[in-house]
């Protein structure tokens, strides 16, 4: 078949009409995949070994060597946690490939794990074969090990480990090429270097073409012939408004970042390119043992839920296993908490075709009420009101809505009503639905309830209605100190009691504090804290701080105060250099640095420099580098310094910024002092 005529008809089929109309609906195989609803990724590799996030590609195949690896184990948790599908970095950037590919010495067959003759690959298909879960697959086009990396001759090589991948180890349901190409690596020479990349560097429509042709049940992450999208950040969620659809690439909005138009897609879109949601479990993508205590929390994990699938995306959470190859025990529980508690906030709807729905075009109505998202009622306009009658009073805060998207997602704008004291009152006025919509509100009590869409492309197609009473759990404290070193616990349940502890040991009920008022904690301390509220108990919550910094100031800028003040909401956007006065000598072995949290932030700091000076006249350069990812994963960031210094007198200078501009965005700048 001739190739071009292929990929033409491989890209029509997600713009295809349904009666004359311009909306796009998905194919099948779109579709199929956004039902899976949750996936898992998994990084694994030379990273593991290293403490990084992106490798340079200079890292000796030596060094791997997981001593207890066992991919059951990690498939064995993504099942008992309901995620449908894993994908598997079987490349990074660095260029170490973890199955024996034919086309380059930098892979596991010359690693001491299993003598060289393992595949990882190999591996893990098996796992997901025997737990019966989907097989996705990750190849970073990015390598900066292989020394033709940004010349011809690295496109064949690409392609032949493209190959490899998709003909060797079965069907496929998601192929993911990441977008970070071209940067700094060795690229097998002697020196640590940049190598830049044109945007029209790889033949995306051939390579993805391959993958179509070899693996006709697979979605496509990546490239400029993705059939599915980005979800335009890192951390976990899809905007409000979320459409499935994107315009043609020349049609975007000019000077807006395509990863900022991706996070609520196109209303007018032509292309049917539904969002993955991709965050990770940890604050890195890799595993790092400094991270063991910031486990994203049940409620944070919860939340990534509802603002993920419950917008209109598939969600794609990511886990880290150890050094021996495991995932943490700690992670796996974890996982499986949040599966147990999502789920158990939507298992008993309290709506059923028993009772009376109400609305024009009557024929199918009980279709949304029958718990089957592939019946559905078509409405005949645009702006349909639809009223069910519980019969008896319900309280409820959870609304389920879905379109049958097979006929595109229609619905731009609607508004939810509950009866109340003989009138109509406004629960939520909302944007999108799509494929599923899930509402969360304050508990209301009401014998009727009314949806009113108020603005749709064409006449919606309502899929299913659902109603849920979600039983809350009680969330972990949060834990806050401010610079003085004075420690205070809130928990969202004022009824709850709070324990806790300045040791690192485990808070327990009635044995440890009870949390009355702000604790005196300077200096070095892990804080622990768990809430009670009768037989509720909630997952503890954990804080590690360093020393006081009450006596701490920047230079010049007084203002600069906020970045050690122990608040990440706050942010102190100055200069490209920042200087801080401990007011004595201390032994410094590294620093974290906290990029500006807030949704549009400026002055994230991507090359950075430290210096360290006893008197404030003469400085010795600490540590020089470059935080990998940050555009995309903006969390704390570690730098540990080349040696250890004495100094009074701390410079963390910006070499580069995310924006390009001269001045930097610091949420909170924490010095590591040395135990000694």
């Amino acid at each position: 078949m001739n190739k071009t005529f292929l990929l033409s008809v491989i890209l029509g089929v997600l713009c295809f009409p349904v009666k004359a109309q311009t909306l796009p609906v998905p194919t099948p195989v779109q579709l199929q995949w956004q039902q899976m609803e949750t996936t898992a990724f998994v990084h694994f590799s030379v990273n593991t070994y290293t403490d990084m996030e992106w490798g340079y590609g200079n890292e000796s195949p030596a060094i791997f060597n997981p001593t207890k690896l066992d991919c059951r184990q990690w498939i064995r948790t993504c099942k008992e946690a309901g995620l449908k599908g894993v994908i598997l970095t079987a490349k990074h950037h660095d260029g170490f490939c973890l199955w024996p590919s034919a086309y380059t010495e930098y892979s596991v067959k010359n690693s001491p794990w299993k003598n060289g003759k393992g595949d990882l690959v190999r591996e893990f298909v098996d796992a997901c074969h025997e737990y019966g879960m989907k097989v996705g697959l990750y190849l970073s086009p990015w390598d900066c090990n292989h020394p033709d990396y940004g010349k011809p001759e690295y496109i064949t090589y690409f392609r032949n480990q493209l190959r490899e991948l998709l003909t060797n180890y079965g069907e496929l349901y998601e192929f993911w090429f990441d977008g970070a190409n071209g940067g700094r690596g060795y690229y097998s020479t002697d020196s640590l270097h940049t190598r830049k990349i044109t945007a029209d560097y790889y033949p995306w429509e051939s390579l993805t073409e391959m993958v179509y042709e070899l693996q006709p049940n697979c979605v496509v992450h990546g490239g400029s012939a993705q059939n599915i999208r980005w979800v335009g950040n890192e951390e976990g969620y899809a905007l409000e408004e979320h459409w499935s659809t994107v315009r043609k690439p020349e049609l975007y909005d000019k000077g807006i970042p395509n990863g900022k138009q991706w996070m609520r897609g196109h209303a007018d879109g032509t292309l049917w390119i539904p969002s993955e949601t991709d965050v990770s479990i940890r604050p890195g993508w890799y595993y790092h043992a400094s991270e063991d205590h910031k486990l994203k929390s049940l409620s944070q994990l919860t939340d990534i839920y509802y603002e993920s699938v419950g917008r209109n995306s598939l969600l794609l959470l990511n886990l880290t296993p150890n050094q021996e190859g495991l995932i943490l025990e700690q992670d796996s529980l974890r996982l499986v908490e949040w599966y147990r508690r999502y789920t158990s906030e939507l298992k008993k709807n309290l709506v059923n075709q028993k009772m009376k729905v109400t609305g024009k075009n009557r024929k199918k109505l009980k279709y949304t009420l029958d718990g089957n998202r592939g019946t559905y009622w078509e409405a005949d306009t645009k702006t349909p009101v639809l009223e069910v009658d519980f019969g008896k009073e319900l309280t409820f805060n959870r609304l389920l809505l879905q379109e049958f998207i097979e006929k595109g997602q229609r619905v731009k704008q609607f508004v939810v009503e509950y009866f109340d004291n003989g009138n109509w009152q406004k629960l939520d006025e909302q944007t999108t639905i799509g494929y599923k919509r899930i509402l969360r509100f304050p508990e209301v009590t009401a014998s009727r309830l009314r949806i009113r869409i108020t603005d749709a492309w064409e006449a919606p197609c309502l899929a299913e209605i659902q109603v849920f009473k979600a039983e809350t759990p009680l969330d972990a404290p949060v834990i806050t100190r401010n610079k003085n070193g004075e420690v205070k616990l809130v928990c969202s349940n004022k009824d709850a009691s709070i324990y806790y502890t300045t040791d690192g040991k485990e808070p327990q009920p009635g044995v440890s504090p009870r949390y009355q008022s702000p604790v005196p904690a300077d200096g070095d301390r892990i804080i622990k804290a768990i809430a009670v509220d009768g037989k509720k108990k909630s997952t503890t919550a954990t804080r590690t701080f360093t020393g006081s910094k009450a006596h701490w100031s920047t230079l010049p800028d007084k203002a600069g105060t906020l970045v050690f003040d122990e608040n990440q909401h706050t942010t102190w956007v100055g200069k490209d250099v920042l200087e801080v006065d401990l007011q004595s000598a201390k032994e410094m072995t590294g620093i974290s640095y906290l990029p500006d949290q807030a949704r549009w932030a400026n002055g994230i700091v991507v090359k950075y420099m430290i210096e360290i000076s006893l008197d404030g006249i003469r400085w010795e350069e600490a540590a020089r580098g470059e935080f990998a990812n940050i555009q995309n994963n903006p969390v704390e960031q570690q730098v540990i310094f080349w040696q250890t210094h004495k100094g009074r007198y701390i410079r963390f200078h910006a070499l580069s910024t995310v924006d390009g501009q001269k001045s930097m965005g610091v949420a909170e700048l924490d010095i590591l002092f040395s135990k000694n």
